[in-house]
């Protein structure tokens, strides 16, 4: 049960995100530390945070519906190598880094590995 919550939480974090990104971009890439594009630039921009958003919060959110960890695999696979490129942009291209996007992306990550231990515990 507890593994159910906590990836419908962060689903419906990851939606809520996108549902920012669909409403009001300006403000959207503002929480995340970035002026919003003008023109194609911010057709990319828009498409890309909206999709990622979208992708990882609906998978989340199938995984806590249906109670099957092999959903969690596509969110954790997005926030994951979010976190491993942000760094990465850090080392590699000295970029500042967005500590609180990392962070998070770090914590939700290993919560929802958990929640892959805790779904195949409970299918046992």
């Amino acid at each position: 049960m507890i593994a159910r919550i906590l990836s419908g939480i962060i689903g419906l974090l990851m939606l809520w995100t996108c549902v920012g990104w669909l409403v009001d971009p300006a403000t959207a890439a503002a929480s995340l530390a970035m002026p919003l594009l003008e023109g194609l630039g911010g057709n990319t921009q828009i498409g890309d945070f909206t999709s990622f958003f979208f992708t990882a919060g609906i998978f989340a959110c199938i995984a806590a519906y249906r109670v099957e960890y092999a959903w969690l695999y596509a969110t954790i696979s997005l926030l994951g190598s979010a976190a491993i490129f942000r760094s990465l942009a850090v080392v590699i291209h000295e970029s500042d880094p967005l500590i609180e996007a990392i962070g998070f992306e770090i914590v939700a990550s290993v919560v929802l590995i958990l929640c892959v231990y805790l779904m195949k515990k409970e299918k046992a």
